[in-house]
């Protein structure tokens, strides 16, 4: 069953307006935080005495010591100890007291001295018992448990809203990273370079599986990109982790799981991509499974809208603030800016208009002369419906040797200089023949111009890419400040919301609670794939998942070994987003279904080379552990990987096919 939102009242109760507002707020109480201490002097409030930090010894050892003689191991062992120590609750007789008269409005009353809660002693009547009990309650800890629940969603519209301001300040020609794609290593970088565009692995994947879906693009060149889009996605937890920077163990321990994620992946890349492109055995394999599906017909009355699970909750909030027209970017990236033919034309039509501009008598260019050709136009060796020319000009036998041209010229307006007012038709379609003048036309071959496509849709890339939200409507901002200023907001609100979180979990996530949490995620490898599993099928996004989990390790809740297995279930997770944008696509669906299973099949061999086997098991994890400990002597060291690896060598490569392909 669809989710339908009812997006409200536009103006102040606008659900962007209410996400900006809560951002803003967040950034006012994070700031009060930080500088409660000054604030309070300024006011000439008593200061209160400085708490006791559990973890100041640890962190002094972790800090002051040599980092080359340091056992870190030992270190982390005691953080995470300081975190399961017992924290009892027990409130004082005096405070039971007030809260028994103030919560009843002093209609209740008892003696709280000699009440023994803890030896099941409890005098008084039963509405005291009540009430006796719920002043044992750790109001605190219910408060921020349910701000904790806050932050989550906020830091998820964040997320979101992070994603349309890359993709805003991408660009048009974002959306164009699609079509320099003409070998694996260059198809596996501009998967990373698109996905940390969105920042979205499954979103990324989606697109992907609608090109191929729509014949844009083929299955061999597809899988590298799916590859490189499970790179790029853990870009978002190793900027998560970089919100450590006060504290250089935190750093060095949320760098390690953030990057741990990153480390499984290019080893997996490391050993399969080459199979792949030796052998194709992923693209064999997904053939045989997917060889029997059938696509999505809504005329026969398939539901062919992607199941979406929070999304549809999240989703409204930040389109509030800045919406992304995908339609705008799906037609640059299918290459319909110059337009796309409405009309329905017979098979018959299709191959004569496919003769007439890729062939010039017997001899067949491959459509060459045609501007912008791919591939992709051609479907069993004629254009699609919506690659037919507006326009075509027959050519003089000479002036098409000399010019090197077809037959005829494909045209999708009308040429400079020609009246195209009263043009004759280039098919009768009555008759699904060549009208009289075409024919004539053939046999002179003397330069005449005829109309083919009746009604050509253009304009399609004309379109600003932002369409909606708070930017637009109210701002009046264009694509570029609209993209520089959500993403500002996005970043600095993600760093702001992670900071209130940690502080919130080192109250509420001690004692009881982090014990809980401990035996968890300690019970089983196995079983915390699953979980990871689990949670990124519900957030669609393994960039979600992991980053939520990337500040439980920098504090030291988790380790980096336990932190593996919920990443590895968040990378199957997030291929089933792709499995479900395969059982919509309306074309071409045993290509989608491949592309779907390579990016799950891809996941599943790498985690059966690098997890069962300990020793292989330890490959990724040392590689973390060497990043993280770099980290925690450099603290400039996160800033240039992430550079490094994610923009500037998917960004060389990407330069370099592009200049190649021109």
């Amino acid at each position: 069953m669809a989710i339908v939102h009812d997006p409200g009242p536009a103006g102040p109760s606008g659900e962007g307006e209410t996400l900006v507002v809560l951002i803003c707020l967040t950034f006012l109480f994070a700031f009060a935080h930080v500088f409660r201490a000054q604030i309070k002097r300024a006011l000439g409030w008593a200061e209160e005495e400085p708490e006791v930090d559990e973890k100041k010894d640890v962190e002094k050892t972790a800090d002051e010591a040599d980092p080359d003689n340091v056992e870190l191991d030992e270190v982390d062992k005691q953080a995470q100890e300081a975190w399961t120590q017992p924290h009892p609750y027990d409130p004082s007789p005096e405070f039971r007291a007030k809260f028994i008269k103030y919560a009843s409005f002093g209609l209740v009353s008892g003696n709280v001295d000699q009440n023994c809660e803890s030896c099941g002693q409890i005098q008084g009547t039963a509405a005291f018992k009540v009430f006796y009990f719920l002043s044992g309650v750790n109001w605190l800890k219910v408060f921020l448990f349910i701000n904790v629940w806050f932050l989550i969603w906020l830091f998820l519209e964040c997320l979101g809203l992070m994603g349309t301001g890359f993709k805003l300040l991408g660009g048009k020609d974002s959306a164009k990273l699609f079509d320099v794609v003409d070998n694996p290593i260059s198809g596996l970088m501009i998967g990373i370079l698109s996905t940390v565009l969105v920042q979205s692995s499954s979103t990324t994947t989606s697109i992907i599986i609608g090109l191929v879906g729509a014949d844009e693009m083929s299955v061999e060149t597809a899988i590298p990109m799916v590859m490189g889009a499970n790179i790029g996605t853990s870009v978002t937890n190793t900027l998560v982790a970089m919100g450590h920077f006060a504290n250089k163990d935190e750093l060095r321990r949320g760098f390690a799981g953030a990057t741990v994620h990153d480390c499984f992946n290019l080893l997996s890349v490391s050993v399969l991509l080459p199979l792949q492109w030796a052998s194709d055995f992923l693209g064999e394999m997904s053939y045989e499974m997917a060889k029997g599906a059938t696509s999505c017909d809504e005329d026969s009355g398939d539901d062919c809208e992607k199941t979406e699970f929070l999304k549809p909750y999240l989703k409204p909030y930040y389109d509030g603030v800045a919406k992304y027209d995908k339609k705008v970017a799906t037609n640059v990236a299918q290459g319909y800016c110059d337009g796309q033919c409405q009309d329905a034309p017979s098979k018959e039509e299709l191959k004569k208009v496919t003769e007439l501009v890729c062939k010039r008598g017997e001899e067949d260019l491959k459509c060459k002369p045609v501007e912008g050709y791919k591939g992709s136009w051609i479907e069993d060796d004629i254009f699609k419906k919506k690659r037919l020319p507006a326009f075509i000009r027959f050519n003089s036998a000479t002036a098409a040797t000399e010019g090197n041209l077809a037959d005829a010229t494909y045209f999708y307006k009308c040429p400079e200089g020609a009246a195209c007012d009263d043009l004759p038709m280039f098919w009768n379609r009555t008759l699904d023949t060549a009208t009289p003048e075409v024919v004539a036309a053939m046999a002179g071959m003397n330069g005449q111009l005829f109309q083919v496509c009746d009604e050509m849709k253009t304009g399609l890339c004309d379109k600003p890419l932002l369409k909606g939200g708070l930017m637009l409507t109210d701002w009046k901002l264009e694509d570029d400040s609209a993209g520089a200023l959500a993403t500002f907001l996005s970043i600095t609100g993600l760093c702001v919301v992670l900071y209130l979180l940690v502080q919130t979990l080192n109250i509420l996530v001690k004692g009881q609670a982090a014990r809980f949490l401990r035996k968890a995620v300690s019970l089983n490898g196995y079983l915390s794939m699953l979980i990871g599993v689990f949670v990124t099928i519900m957030v669609q996004s393994s960039s979600i998942t992991t980053s939520v989990m990337t500040p439980l390790v920098a504090v030291g809740l988790i380790s980096l070994e336990e932190m593996l297995p919920l990443t590895l279930g968040a990378n199957i997770g997030t291929t089933i987003t792709g499995v479900m944008a395969a059982t919509v696509v309306t074309s071409n669906p045993v290509q989608a279904w491949q592309v779907a299973l390579c990016h799950l099949f891809f996941n599943i061999f790498g985690i059966l080379i690098w997890y069962p086997i300990p020793a292989m098991r330890k490959v990724p994890l040392n590689m973390a552990k060497y990043l993280g400990t770099f980290t925690g002597r450099y603290t400039w060291f996160p800033l240039a990987y992430v550079f490094v690896v994610f923009f500037v060598i998917p960004g060389i490569v990407y330069g370099i096919a592009l200049a190649a392909t021109s």
